[in-house]
């Protein structure tokens, strides 16, 4: 069955194997999931992403659900793909709300919000899923729910869109955050490798390497 998210992914070329890791990003890594430069240009692959976060949140939430569900993207590569979320839920029955998260807090003077990395509204009874373009180590995540714990949102979920399986999403459930991904890096290659767009060994390679390379 053919994959229309995944052959705009590959299209767009947005799935780096080998050399061209090394060369865009001087990383060893033999595959990298690139939700950066070219995506930006592409809207309709953005509009892409942002139907199947809005689907797959309804899908862990479960409709219906009573809760407002609301979406925040980590900076800066997840801030596009949180809006674009967003956006995809205008006038549908399962509407997400949208808010911001700074790399740094706001420099003014002082006030409830002066120090605040946090842009948007929030209420207690709201769900957030919090969302990311890849899960590696998890770090990101953790950063990010520290800073929302700050101004006391709590976030119910993850969200990737690749979870790259090297042991993130477990660290992250074992602080009590379920994590979820759109894909694993193993169904992409599969997929990749079934539609002879990837050789079988370099798909064997890549996830080798990413069973020999896990966080903990």
């Amino acid at each position: 069955m053919i994959d229309e998210l995944l052959e705009s992914i590959w299209r767009a070329g947005l799935i780096l194997l080998g050399d061209q890791v090394r060369n865009e990003y001087g990383l060893a890594t033999p595959i990298f999931i690139d939700l950066r430069h070219r995506l930006y240009e592409d809207v309709d692959l953005l509009g892409q992403l942002g139907r199947a976060l809005h689907r797959r949140i309804w899908e862990i939430a479960g409709n219906p659900n009573p809760r407002p569900q609301q979406v925040i993207g980590i900076p800066d590569t997840a801030t596009p793909l949180a809006l674009s979320a967003a956006m995809a839920s205008l006038g549908t029955a399962q509407p997400l709300l949208y808010a911001q998260l700074r790399k740094r807090p706001a420099a003014y003077p002082g006030g409830a919000s002066g120090r605040s990395a946090f842009m948007g509204t929030w209420q207690e009874g709201r769900e957030v899923t919090l969302i990311d373009d890849v899960m590696a180590s998890g770090r990101s995540k953790l950063w990010a729910l520290e800073e929302l714990a700050k101004d006391g949102i709590h976030v119910a979920r993850i969200l990737v869109v690749v979870d790259r399986e090297q042991g993130g999403d477990e660290i992250l459930a074992a602080r009590g955050y379920p994590t979820y991904s759109l894909y694993t890096v193993r169904r992409i290659l599969d997929y990749f490798v079934a539609t002879a767009k990837v050789d079988s060994g370099v798909a064997r390679g890549a996830l080798d390497y990413l069973r020999a390379k896990q966080f903990r």
